[in-house]
């Protein structure tokens, strides 16, 4: 792990990306204080990463879990019904 503050990031993005290519994550600060991560994203990676990250998605990995932890489960065959009926398939 590398700290760099943001003159040094403007200064030496590339050396600094491709550090973080090798698999080692570069913590940026500001003021003297971290402000932000790179990390390398290898191509195949992006789409769970944006899914992670968006907050609607977390909200409803959330709400299912919570939904699953107080036992409001369905059959997968009620919510395939429920989806089609919902999507007006049926």
């Amino acid at each position: 792990m590398k700290f760099v503050n943001v003159k040094e990031l403007k200064n030496k993005t590339s050396s600094i990306l491709h550090y973080a290519e090798n698999g080692d994550d570069v913590i940026v600060t500001l003021r003297g204080k971290p402000y932000a991560v790179v990390h390398h994203l290898a191509e195949g990676d992006i789409e769970d990463y944006i899914l992670l990250n968006h907050p609607q998605f977390k909200k409803k990995l959330k709400n299912a879990y919570k939904e699953y932890l107080d036992g409001e489960t369905v059959d997968i065959d009620q919510l395939i019904k429920k989806t089609e009926k919902d999507l007006g398939r049926i």
